[in-house]
């Protein structure tokens, strides 16, 4: 019988003294996980061009760093303490922050990403929302997998449910890992946009944030026989 060849994506990160691999075959669309899913070659929505500032910001701990928008300002997150979010960007006017969170690392939640692989860190993303303000909140685009510059992020859209449930403020988060640790990217409306055209510029542009991101786990490609 001949033996199929498909295509193998390793992630390979150093942990202290430890390795941890993590790998993950796909033939088709399946990856990531025991359900097959697609996985887009390019990201859901395309960077917005010229739209960074050419100064970083980066984690307290400095194992991520990116652009950030141009003309927007650093918040103290001193002031209004947040759970797990380390850096707050907004526009002039306040109507969109760009919010840099770590998804905290617990025996469960590593179950799961073994289990499902970068999913999980869109649902526990999602559910801890959820839970900080159960009923309000409700996605409107599901998880999707997608690689760029050789990195795979997940990503997912959500909105606050206002009076009568009609969608309100709508917002797109991206989540990735550096191997040693999982954080999530989010572009989060302050305010309802002026029209719904505002919404996908919103998403461009943390398209292109996420596109400048450095430290963000890399793939390397084999192939494999099987």
């Amino acid at each position: 019988m001949k033996h199929k060849r498909a295509q193998a994506v390793t992630l390979v990160f150093l942990k202290k003294k430890r390795v941890v691999l993590l790998a993950f075959v796909f033939s088709g669309c399946g990856m990531f996980g025991k359900a097959a899913r697609q996985v887009l070659p390019v990201p859901p929505y395309a960077p917005a061009p010229n739209a960074l500032d050419e100064s970083y910001f980066h984690s307290p701990s400095g194992d991520i760093a990116a652009h950030y928008p141009k003309g927007w300002l650093l918040t103290d997150i001193q002031t209004i303490p947040m759970a797990n979010v380390e850096e707050v960007y907004t526009d002039h006017e306040r109507r969109r922050a760009l919010v840099l969170a770590e998804l905290p690392e617990t025996a469960e939640f590593r179950r799961s990403v073994e289990r499902d692989g970068m999913v999980a860190l869109a649902d526990q993303s999602f559910a801890t929302k959820s839970s900080n303000v159960p009923g309000k909140l409700t996605i409107t685009r599901p998880t999707d997998l997608y690689t760029e510059n050789g990195k795979v992020f997940a990503s997912y859209e959500y909105a606050e449910l206002g009076p009568d449930s009609v969608r309100q403020e709508e917002n797109r988060v991206v989540l990735f890992t550096t191997g040693a640790k999982f954080y999530e990217l989010g572009m989060i409306e302050l305010a309802p946009p002026e029209n719904p055209a505002e919404q996908v510029q919103n998403f461009r542009l943390l398209e292109s944030v996420t596109a400048s991101l450095q430290g963000v786990a890399e793939i390397q490609r084999d192939t494999t026989a099987f």
